[in-house]
């Protein structure tokens, strides 16, 4: 075999263990290990051909491996989809290989360990960024995102952003490396981290004493737990509808003020049904406030469906709708769908209608709130309408697609992310879990895990001061980019 594919292959192993750092493993010292050997392996090569290879192979490996959840969303309906099951490890394999094999073209004129690393670390954070928008981005599992298991080191994000993160992240892991090169450089690589470390845990300490929930809000979370096999099931519809019912009328409701239904909760169009919003009144209390998922008719002859966010109240009446504006690709709208001969995995005969971008509502009796639904929480930097700043985050979802694996888990750190980047809290209800309410630190102060059924009774965090994130967005992170730029390949250049 020859060397240059035993370096490959090793580079794949590295990027397949590096999975174990992320939710729900969250063995995040792992990193120090792998992405040590895979600088290691970087700072070797030689040529275009060769840097691309480490790079891409790495990627390969993490991308290969971490989402592997996905083929829970094709064996939902095994017989149409079940044929794309071997193309997930190759698809996202290849996807991710991409983005991190073509930041390691732009090391070629750095021969020095320290410059090779920081160029980079500053290449991968704007290709992560670049990841986030091109075509319609798909930012799931940035480097940045393992530390959602390190709360401290968590609090970074809250400056720089998750993308800013990962930049760092590669720096940081590296540490391992250069100290076999540069004992004084290595230790310097450790310090910096031991300083974010201690950066985190006091920004956290000090948020925790300070902490405060919003008076006269009381929550309550419901989780049907109905399996995704029989949320659209036409016999099971109104089943599957009173026991939203059911769950939000356990004991306590009279001291609700808010109940919280998930992503397209029943099959039902709540806000255009006027027989069903009239059974939601039997589970709300005096003043109370239902948010609840739904489909919902938009009257577009191309795009009759939207999925929705509306608020009902104690009376019956619907409020202040929100309609997803990012939509998944394959799953709520194909796109080239006149060209392709594909349909889309959720069971509708049409496209979904999009909306009109994220947007601060009124929310009755309390704050405003943004709204998100599904995965529209995974984008940094896009979560909130930067005209009118909301005081909380609301996010509907249906993680019943991803079955029993790390899916769910990936997909609500993403969620604590943003809490985290943007200083606000977060409401969040998912049909089969994990449903949380997570404080604007990142930190989730109430759960209900996965693939359980049952309510959460929460008090909800206040929001803190506006982050430097939150006020200049991805800027920070592709500044940080410019600076690590400069510094590996000018002015470590000829030094280390």
């Amino acid at each position: 075999m020859k060397q240059q594919t035993k370096i490959y292959i090793a580079c794949f192993l590295c990027g397949a263990f590096s999975t174990l750092a992320l939710p729900p493993v969250s063995v995040w010292g792992i990193l120090f290990a792998t992405i040590s050997l895979f600088m290691a392996c970087l700072c070797e090569a030689k040529t275009r051909k060769s840097l691309f290879g480490v790079g891409f192979w790495f990627g390969a490996g993490l991308g290969a491996t971490s989402m592997l959840w996905v083929i829970n969303a094709l064996l939902i309906d095994a017989a149409a989809f079940g044929w794309l099951v071997p193309f997930v490890p190759i698809g996202f394999g290849l996807f991710f290989g991409l983005f991190y094999g073509l930041p390691a073209l732009f090391c070629l004129k750095t021969n020095k360990t320290l410059s090779r690393i920081l160029t980079y670390a500053a290449w991968f954070g704007l290709f992560e960024w670049v990841r986030s928008w091109i075509f319609t981005g798909f930012p799931w599992n940035p480097l940045g995102s393992v530390w959602v298991g390190f709360d401290s080191v968590m609090q970074i994000a809250a400056l720089c952003g998750v993308y800013g993160l990962s930049m760092l992240t590669i720096v940081w892991c590296s540490s391992i490396f250069v100290l076999s090169k540069n004992i004084k450089i290595g230790t310097i690589l450790l310090i910096f981290f031991g300083f974010a470390v201690l950066l985190g845990y006091m920004r956290l300490e000090q948020g925790i004493l300070e902490q405060k929930n919003v008076w006269g809000v009381n929550l309550r979370l419901v989780q049907a737990n109905i399996p995704q096999q029989l949320k659209w099931s036409k016999e099971d519809a109104e089943e599957n509808f009173l026991k939203h019912i059911r769950l939000s009328k356990k004991e306590g409701m009279d001291k609700i003020t808010h109940t919280f239904w998930p992503e397209a909760a029943t099959s039902y169009f709540l806000a255009d049904d006027e027989g069903a919003r009239a059974m939601v009144i039997s589970a709300l209390s005096q003043g109370g406030t239902l948010v609840s998922g739904t489909l919902r008719l938009t009257g577009d002859e191309k795009k009759p469906i939207a999925n929705s966010i509306v608020q009902i109240d104690d009376m019956g009446l619907a409020h202040h709708h929100y309609d997803k504006s990012h939509l998944v690709p394959f799953g709520e709208y194909v796109p080239f769908g006149d060209i392709l001969p594909i349909r889309k995995i959720v069971p509708l005969g049409y496209d979904f209608y999009e909306g009109d971008d994220v947007k601060t509502l009124s929310v009755l009796n309390t704050y405003p709130a943004g709204f998100l639904v599904c995965y529209e929480i995974i984008f940094s930097g896009r979560v909130v309408d930067k005209k009118v700043r909301p005081s909380w985050l609301i996010n509907a979802t249906n993680d019943g697609w991803y079955g029993d694996s790390f899916g769910p888990y990936q997909h609500l750190a993403a969620a604590q992310m943003r809490a985290v980047e943007e200083g606000l809290p977060i409401v969040r209800t998912a049909g089969t879990g994990i449903s949380a309410v997570i404080n604007p630190y990142g930190q989730i102060q109430d759960f209900i895990p996965l693939n359980t059924e049952g309510v959460l009774d929460a008090t909800l965090p206040q929001s803190i001061n506006i982050t430097p994130f939150a006020k200049y967005g991805n800027k920070i992170p592709l500044l940080l980019s410019a600076l690590l730029m400069y510094l590996g390949m000018f002015y470590f250049k000829k030094k280390c």
